[in-house]
C-alpha cells in the first residue's frame, strides 16, 4: 500500500475557483393582497417567485408579521417550533401542483422536535420567532414568573423521593417537568381539571415555550420553509422555468393559531364572544438568495438538457398527509392510508384528541403530541407485515402501569431509524423512557402533573437502502397497495383520538426545455 501525506501537507488540495457569478438578495411579495386573515376571508397567500437567475432556496426564507387584533387582555400563545399560521403549503408552477403538504405546521413542529438539538431549538427558533425561551427569569404580562422550567402553580406540593430522581429534576421548591421542551403550563393543580379542560387551554399561570402575543401586539417570524422542492441540494434554475413557481399558503382556522386565554373562549372551548380570536398576517415576503451567472453557463446548461432528452432532473423528498381515527376503546384498531406513491421511505404518526383538534378548541397547540395509550403498532402493505413482529410502545410504570416487567421502548429506536438518525451520535430526541406519560393517567404519585406529552411520535423506516438511492422504499402506486396502520391500545381513552400520518416519499422534479415543470412522486 502506497504511503501518502496527510491533507494538511497537500498544498495543491484547495477549493476550486468559482465561475463568474454574483449573489443578489431579492424580496418577493404576495400578488393577491397585503393583509391576510380568516376574519376577512383572505385565507390564501400567493407569492410568485420568478427571475432570470438561479435560486439558492436553502438560503432563502419566508418573513411575516403576526398581529393579535383581539382586546389587550386576550393574549395568544403561538404554538412553537413551527409556523403556526400555516395550514397548508402548496408549490405550483405553470398551473401544475408540484408539492402539496396539509397540516404543515404540525409536520414542521414534529420534524423539528425530533431532529433538532435542544439548544438549536432554543436559540435558532427563538431568533426565527417560533420559540419563547424560558431559560432566564421572565414574566409574561402578569402571568406567573417562569424560571427555566414549568411552575404549575404555587399550591402544588413539590416532587420528592423516588419521583424526584426519576427524571423530574431535583428542585424541591417547585413542580418541575422533565428536561423535555414542555409546551403548556396550566393553572390548575388538579390533573382531572387539566385533562378535562378544552384543548388543555392555558390560564393565568401562563405558557411555556409558546410565543406569547398580547392583544394589539405583533410577532415577526423569519421561517426557512420545509419543502421537498425548496430543500434540494441543487440550485433551482428559475431562468429555465417559464413561470418560475408560486408559493401558496393557506391560513389555519382562527382558533388554531395557538392557545388563547380563557377569557377568549367558553367553558367548552366555544368562542365566548365575536371578535375575541382575530389575528392577521401582513408584511409577507419571500426573501430569496439569487445567483446571477454568465450567460454562457446557461447556454451550456441548455446543451446538457438537450443531450439528456430535453429534461433537467432534480431530486428531493416530500410528505403526504393522511388523517385517521382511533376509537376510545381498548383493543386492536386499524387505520387505512390511501397513499399511492412510488417510494414510501418512512411513515410518521402523531396523536391528538378530537376535542383539541376541533375548530372551537381555544387551547389548540400544534406542537403537543399525545401517546394514545398504545401497547404496540405495525404497518401492513398489501399482505406483508412491517415489521414481522409488532413494535413495542410501553415501558413499565410509565406508558403502562400494568406492565409486569420492564420492556424495551422499541418505538424510540425505530423513530430514529425513520429519520435516518440512528447512527448519528450527535442526535437527541426530546423524550426518553423517564419522561413519557400516559395521555389519560399521570404516573402514580404525580397526580398534579400535566399529563400531555409534548413530542410523542411514532415512525417506521421502509427503505432497503436508507438515504443512498432514489425509490428504495415500498412502491404502492403501481399495484395500488393499501397501507394499514394496526395498533393495540392497553387502556381506554376518554375520547376518540385523531391520528395524523405523514408519508415521506421521494420526489423527482423535471424541468423541460419548453420551461414547463412536472413531478414524479
Amino acid at each position: 500500500m502506497e504511503r501518502v501525506a496527510p491533507s494538511a501537507l497537500n498544498y495543491d488540495n484547495i477549493l476550486p475557483l468559482a465561475i463568474e457569478s454574483r449573489s443578489n438578495r431579492r424580496e418577493f411579495t404576495p400578488t393577491n393582497g397585503a393583509v391576510f386573515s380568516n376574519a376577512t376571508g383572505a385565507t390564501h397567500i400567493r407569492i410568485d417567485v420568478n427571475a432570470d437567475s438561479m435560486l439558492d432556496a436553502l438560503n432563502s426564507y419566508l418573513a411575516v408579521t403576526i398581529t393579535n387584533s383581539a382586546a389587550a387582555t386576550h393574549f395568544c400563545g403561538l404554538a412553537p417550533f413551527g409556523p403556526a399560521f400555516i395550514q397548508r403549503l402548496r408549490i405550483e408552477s405553470g398551473g401544475v401542483v408540484i408539492e402539496d403538504i396539509d397540516e404543515y405546521s404540525r409536520l414542521y413542529a414534529m420534524t423539528s422536535l425530533c431532529q433538532c438539538p435542544e439548544n438549536y431549538l432554543k436559540n435558532n427558533y427563538k431568533n426565527m420567532g417560533m420559540y419563547q425561551s424560558a431559560d432566564s427569569n421572565s414574566t409574561m404580562a402578569g402571568d406567573a414568573t417562569i424560571k427555566g422550567r414549568a411552575n404549575l402553580c404555587a399550591s402544588v406540593a413539590p416532587i420528592t423521593g423516588a419521583d424526584q430522581t426519576a427524571g423530574h429534576g431535583s428542585d424541591t421548591t417547585e413542580l418541575q417537568y422533565p428536561r423535555t421542551l414542555q409546551n403548556i403550563v396550566a393553572g390548575s393543580s388538579s390533573a382531572a381539571a387539566i385533562v378535562a379542560a378544552a384543548g388543555n387551554r392555558p390560564t393565568a399561570a401562563g405558557l411555556l415555550n409558546h410565543c406569547k402575543i398580547d392583544g394589539g401586539n405583533t410577532k415577526i417570524l423569519n421561517i426557512p420553509l420545509m419543502s421537498g422542492f425548496l430543500n434540494m441540494d441543487k440550485y433551482i434554475p428559475l431562468i429555465m422555468m417559464n413561470a418560475g413557481f408560486t408559493i401558496d399558503i393557506e391560513l389555519v382556522a382562527a382558533q388554531k393559531l395557538g392557545c388563547w386565554t380563557t377569557e377568549a373562549v367558553g367553558a367548552d372551548g366555544a368562542v365566548a364572544a365575536a371578535g375575541l380570536q382575530i389575528w392577521t398576517v401582513s408584511n409577507v415576503k419571500y426573501v430569496a438568495h439569487l445567483i446571477d451567472l454568465d450567460r454562457s453557463f446557461y447556454d451550456k446548461l441548455r446543451s446538457v438538457m438537450e443531450g439528456s432528452g430535453g429534461v433537467l432532473q432534480m431530486a428531493g423528498q416530500t410528505y403526504r398527509h393522511y388523517v385517521g381515527q382511533l376509537p376510545a376503546a381498548v383493543g386492536p384498531h386499524t387505520v387505512t392510508l390511501p397513499a399511492r406513491v412510488k417510494s414510501v421511505k418512512s411513515i410518521f404518526a402523531t396523536f391528538h384528541t378530537n376535542a383539541e383538534y376541533g375548530l372551537n378548541a381555544g387551547g389548540y397547540s400544534q406542537s403537543v403530541f399525545q401517546n394514545a395509550n398504545l401497547d404496540t403498532f405495525r404497518f401492513e402493505i398489501g399482505s406483508v407485515r412491517y415489521p414481522q413482529n409488532d413494535i413495542n410502545c410501553k415501558v413499565n410504570g410509565v406508558l403502562d402501569a400494568s406492565a409486569a416487567t420492564d420492556t424495551s421502548p422499541e418505538f424510540i429506536t425505530e423513530l430514529q431509524k425513520a429519520f435516518g438518525k440512528l447512527g448519528d451520535y450527535q442526535h437527541q430526541l426530546p423524550f426518553n423512557t423517564k419522561n413519557l406519560r400516559n395521555v389519560e393517567t399521570p404516573k402514580t404519585g404525580l397526580t398534579s402533573e400535566l399529563s400531555v406529552v409534548d413530542a410523542y411520535v411514532l415512525g417506521y423506516d421502509f427503505e432497503a437502502f436508507q438515504r443512498v438511492a432514489l425509490e428504495a422504499g415500498i412502491n404502492t402506486a403501481d399495484r395500488s397497495l393499501p397501507i394499514n396502520f394496526i395498533c393495540q391500545r392497553h387502556t381506554a381513552a376518554n375520547a376518540v383520538t385523531r391520528a395524523d400520518f405523514y408519508v415521506l416519499t421521494d420526489a423527482i422534479y423535471y424541468i423541460n426545455l419548453d420551461g414547463t415543470v412536472s413531478v414524479s412522486v
